[in-house]
């Protein structure tokens, strides 16, 4: 008890000189789905897309560090083909609600700062579709189609948690208003796939994401 209020006692000089602030942000991700092939190198998994969007909270402890935490949306899309014999192309659209908690390093002048932003997050896979074409082996004939995944829960990982971290500008162009770009890179320590088979191989996500925010600073 005697620890806790000493720590206390100390964060309040910097509480007191702290500020909130509370914005939005949206932007566009590219995700890269790492897979272990072993010998199947004709079957490819390719980059793909998406979107991101978010609100976010943050308490500056002073002029150059904060702590900031986000509820973001995110899409986490991959391509998954077999370009040899163009037998299938499976274009797969995953949303995932994440939570990352970040520091967030500030530096530069009074309206035009730089920032890095480094932490962990958590995510959750809320849903999954697949749209492209495939090819009937016995009848040799190629069919388009559009459809949504049901998730299995003996076979799918929907609780995802990671690193991570980005660099970007911001620019105070009023004195409650600011507005910032950030590229940011998510690293996934957690396989989309549980160990429900004998040979499996795991499968992560690592998602790059540019987007744009803007900040009300109380």
């Amino acid at each position: 008890m005697k620890k806790m209020l000493f720590i206390l006692t100390c964060m309040l000089p910097l509480l007191a000189h702290g500020q909130w602030r509370i914005g939005v942000n949206g932007g566009a991700d590219v995700n890269h789905f790492i897979v272990d092939k072993h010998y199947q190198t004709d079957f490819q998994y390719k980059d793909r897309w998406g979107l991101t969007l978010g609100v976010m909270g943050q308490y500056d402890v002073n002029q150059w560090l904060g702590i900031r935490a986000e509820l973001d949306w995110t899409q986490k899309n991959y391509r998954h083909t077999r370009e040899a014999k163009q037998l299938f192309n499976y274009k797969y659209v995953n949303n995932y609600l994440q939570l990352p908690v970040m520091a967030s390093f500030s530096f530069g002048g009074q309206k035009v700062r730089g920032f890095l932003n480094t932490g962990v997050y958590g995510g959750y896979w809320l849903n999954s579709s697949r749209e492209g074409y495939d090819t009937n082996t016995f009848s040799g004939r190629t069919f388009d189609f559009s459809e949504d995944i049901t998730l299995d829960s003996e076979r799918d990982q929907r609780w995802d948690f990671g690193f991570v971290g980005g660099a970007g500008v911001e620019y105070r162009f009023a004195s409650h208003w600011a507005a910032q770009v950030e590229m940011r890179y998510y690293y996934s320590t957690v396989s989309t796939q549980k160990d429900y088979m004998r040979n499996q191989d795991p499968h992560y996500n690592g998602t790059l994401a540019l987007q744009a925010g803007i900040w009300y600073c109380f």
